[in-house]
């Protein structure tokens, strides 16, 4: 009777291993694989890092992952030894090239060749989308603020870099760039706060059909805020078109939408 085969910890799995036909020598070729891969695997992350970095506590890390990790430390600690370590980081060209290697070859497979090759997709689709920007085009400006702003496709949050990309947008006259980068000006967010000039890009993003440009109108006309006076008129107006499903450009999620919502229901109830 043959054995099942063995159980594998999650992220050690880049070779099936079984013990059916599996000679005794390319079983230990196969074990060595795995010690490899678990060897290259970022402490934080527990994937086989992307952008690979030594640090001073001579680890290989994920370079985002490191570096979100200092961000919230009072002081540097080393995530593997618990030790105070500086922040230099040199790049790991070596282990990325190896990495490269034995995931293209199928040396290692399962979640770890999968996450690996995701990241990959990713940077090429971050490429495509930042050359399309780069050439004038206004919703791809948007969409690189975006992944900025939440941390997506690889990209670390940086909220000045959503901003700066949101700016680019709205001077493009992308209807959701225009929105954004109003509410960054209104917010105070990745740079200073500017109430005129974002009211301005709000309220030419509402009028161009966007729910977020309508939802900040209607927020300030609300609660009177960002140097305008209560109008509840105005406040209706502009939230009946979200909640009526009136706007072109959906870019509110459950949350805010059940905010207008309440809004409009205290205002119609007044």
């Amino acid at each position: 009777m043959s054995q099942a085969p063995q159980k594998r910890a999650r992220g050690a799995d880049a070779i099936d291993l079984t013990t059916e036909d599996v000679s005794p020598r390319e079983k230990k070729m196969r074990e060595s694989i795995n010690g490899v891969a678990a060897e290259l695997r970022c402490p934080i992350t527990q994937e086989l890092p992307f952008d690979p970095v030594m640090a001073e506590d001579g680890k290989i890390y994920e370079r985002k992952a490191i570096l979100e990790w200092f961000s919230k430390k009072d002081r540097p600690i080393s995530p593997s030894t618990g030790a105070v370590i500086g922040k230099k980081l040199l790049p790991a060209v070596q282990t990325k090239n190896t990495i490269e290697m034995l995931v293209k070859s199928g040396a290692i497979v399962g979640e770890l060749a999968t996450a690996w090759t995701e990241k990959v997709e990713q940077e090429k689709l971050v490429k495509e989308m930042r050359a399309k920007a780069e050439a004038g085009n206004g919703y791809s400006m948007f969409l690189l603020g975006s992944w900025y702003k939440f941390g997506r496709n690889g990209l670390a949050k940086d909220m000045a870099q959503a901003r700066a990309w949101y700016e680019r947008s709205a001077a493009a006259r992308d209807p959701k760039g225009l929105a954004c980068f109003g509410e960054c000006l209104l917010a105070g967010v990745g740079g200073p706060k500017d109430n005129v000039l974002g009211l301005v890009n709000a309220t030419e993003a509402a009028h161009l059909g966007t729910e977020l440009g309508a939802y900040l109108l209607g927020q300030v006309f609300c609660k009177g805020i960002c140097g305008l006076s209560k109008d509840k008129a105005r406040a209706r107006f502009w939230l009946k078109k979200i909640i009526d499903g009136e706007c072109e450009y959906k870019n509110l999620n459950d949350t805010d939408l059940a905010k207008a919502a309440g809004w409009l229901r205290e205002l119609q109830a007044e």
